[in-house]
Formats: C-alpha cells, sequence, structure tokens
C-alpha cells in the first residue's frame, strides 16, 4: 500500500533578489522571515519551521515541493513505492535536512522535471508563528501549506504522476477556451481537506521565459485580509494580473499577482473543505463565479486564465 502524502509541507524557490523576497514576504504576504542554514530564508506561516525555502540564484522559480508523510519509515516505505514505479530516488543530504527541518527526506523528479520530497519533520519547540499584518492568520492545519499549480508541456504524464505517483485525489477539473478554438483542461487533486493541494495546467504557448509553476496559494482566514493584502501589492508595486474574484470549483474568493520572480501567486480565503466520504469530482466550464477580471478591466471584460511569467523588477 502507498504511504500516504498528509499535505504540502513547504515549496522552495531559487530567487535572483533574495531581499526583495524578504520584503515581499514579509509586507506583501505577511509572513514570518527569518535565515536558515546554507544561507537560506525561511518563511513561516505558523508553527511549523518553514513553509517556503528561499535560496539566492538565478532561476527565478521553483525549486522542489516537499510532501509530508507521517514518520521517517513511511519515507523508506515511499522510497519502495518508488521502485516499484520503476522511479529513482535520492535520500536527502545531511545539509538538506537542516535546511528543511526535517527527520528524512527523499527527492524525485516528475515528467516535467519537476523536484519533488517526501519527507517526515523534525520536532520542532518553535511558538506558533502569528503575521504583524494578516490579522487573521493563515489556514493551513489539516490542510498543510496552501497549493501548488504546475503547468506542464506533457499534460497527460504529469496528471497520471499525481494520481499514481504521489497518490493524490482527484477534485475536480476545469474545462477552458481562453481564445476562440484554444482548449485547455486543469485538473485539480487533494491530499486532505483541502480542495487541492496540487493542480496541473497544460503549458499556455505565450512569450517570456518558462517557468515550472503557474502560482502558489496562501490562504487568510478572514475576508478583509483578501482586499488588505491586495492594497498591500500595489503599494509594493507589483502588479495585480487578475482581481478578486470567485472560483467555482474551490469557492475561494482571491486576487492573483505576480512575485518578484515572475510567476504568480494567489492570496486567498473561503475555500471549500473536501470529506472524501461524499466528495463528487465535478467539471465546470469557467475560472470564477464572478470577478477575477484583469486588474483595472470593465465589467465583462474576463475572466481568463492569466499569464504566469513576466519579468518583475
Amino acid at each position: 500500500m502507498t504511504p500516504t502524502i498528509q499535505e504540502l509541507g513547504y515549496l522552495g524557490f531559487e530567487v535572483s533578489n533574495l531581499p526583495r523576497w524578504e520584503r515581499f514576504a514579509a509586507e506583501v504576504l505577511g509572513l514570518g522571515v527569518s535565515s536558515g542554514p546554507q544561507n537560506t530564508r525561511r518563511l513561516r506561516m505558523d508553527a511549523a519551521p518553514a513553509r517556503f525555502i528561499l535560496s539566492e540564484g538565478p532561476a527565478d522559480d521553483l525549486a522542489f515541493a516537499g510532501w509530508k508523510v507521517g514518520s521517517a519509515a513511511e519515507v523508506d516505505a515511499f522510497a519502495r513505492h518508488l521502485d516499484s514505479q520503476g522511479l529513482k530516488s535520492t535520500l536527502g543530504t545531511a545539509d538538506e535536512l537542516d535546511v528543511r527541518h526535517a527527520e528524512r527526506m527523499l527527492h524525485f523528479t516528475d515528467p516535467e522535471g519537476n523536484r519533488h520530497e517526501v519527507y517526515a519533520a523534525a520536532p520542532s519547540q518553535d511558538a506558533a508563528f502569528r503575521s504583524d499584518v494578516v490579522a487573521s492568520g493563515f489556514v493551513t492545519g489539516a490542510g498543510g501549506a496552501g497549493h501548488v499549480v504546475f503547468e506542464a508541456d506533457h499534460y497527460p504524464d504529469t496528471i497520471a504522476f499525481a494520481r499514481n505517483v504521489l497518490g493524490v485525489k482527484l477534485s475536480d477539473h476545469i474545462y477552458l477556451e481562453p481564445a476562440p478554438g484554444v482548449k485547455i483542461e486543469v485538473s485539480f487533486f487533494h491530499a486532505n481537506e483541502r480542495h487541492h493541494s496540487v493542480a496541473v495546467a497544460p503549458r499556455a504557448p505565450m512569450p517570456g521565459p518558462k517557468k515550472r509553476i503557474h502560482h502558489f496559494m496562501v490562504e487568510a482566514a478572514q475576508v478583509a485580509d483578501v482586499g488588505r493584502a491586495r492594497d498591500r501589492c500595489l503599494a509594493f508595486g507589483l502588479p495585480v494580473v487578475m482581481d478578486i474574484g470567485q472560483h467555482p470549483n474551490d469557492q475561494m474568493i482571491s486576487f492573483y499577482a505576480h512575485s518578484p520572480s515572475g510567476f504568480l501567486f494567489e492570496f486567498g480565503w473561503g475555500g471549500v473543505k473536501v470529506d472524501d466520504a461524499t466528495w463528487k469530482a465535478e467539471a465546470y466550464d469557467r475560472v470564477s463565479n464572478w470577478g477575477h477580471r484583469p486588474y483595472g478591466a470593465m465589467p465583462g471584460e474576463g475572466p481568463a486564465m492569466p499569464a504566469a511569467a513576466v519579468e518583475v523588477a
């Protein structure tokens, strides 16, 4: 039996402008920022030592996604599961464990070359982080850090990877026609009560740099904190791409904007919780119930799937 992934525990980003990312994390997202081992930065949302890990480098992209399991023994069991799938895995080094505050970790890649890590957390005595600017705090708990959406050149293979390798369960699909004659499917998967911890979308043909991810999401506990985060984002000088709206599948009220590395972040509230005993996967033909229009657009202009990768100063 495949060991069960409990949650998306952390994301790692390689960023070219570490000081700006530190300010963005603290002043816009409202995360706690501290120095970590190996010249990394740890970004905190709750009692976990790090929900995001920043390292300096030219990629301006996702470096790894960390999936939490219950014990070191389950990490080893996951290695056997990967072996049964014909996938190679490598155990984390002492330095890598130190950076992630993990007891044991292994890593492997998906069909797109994205690095995934399965880990068991090391014990921590840290007090829970409380944000100075997100008054309601962040929704984590059983749902983990939030979600990540991957862009895929090999969409069917990446969907099969999510189901068969990660073992996450289908939540639903959204079918879109962002331009006449251009039809895409986006698939959403859950590991716990959060509607989706991971989603996969076909890579959109567009100029500019390709990113591994489309966006990551953090969720606040009150809807007013979404509006406040939007104000902070604009004041910080980062472009809002899709203004506040509500998705039909996870019911999240959110906005999207560019991170300092060019890929998007989503800041939301009110995500529906999944109960596997009663949940039925649905198919939707729109990305939003209302809103999520391009920033500054008039009613009727949008919504659309936002472009993810731009150069951001």
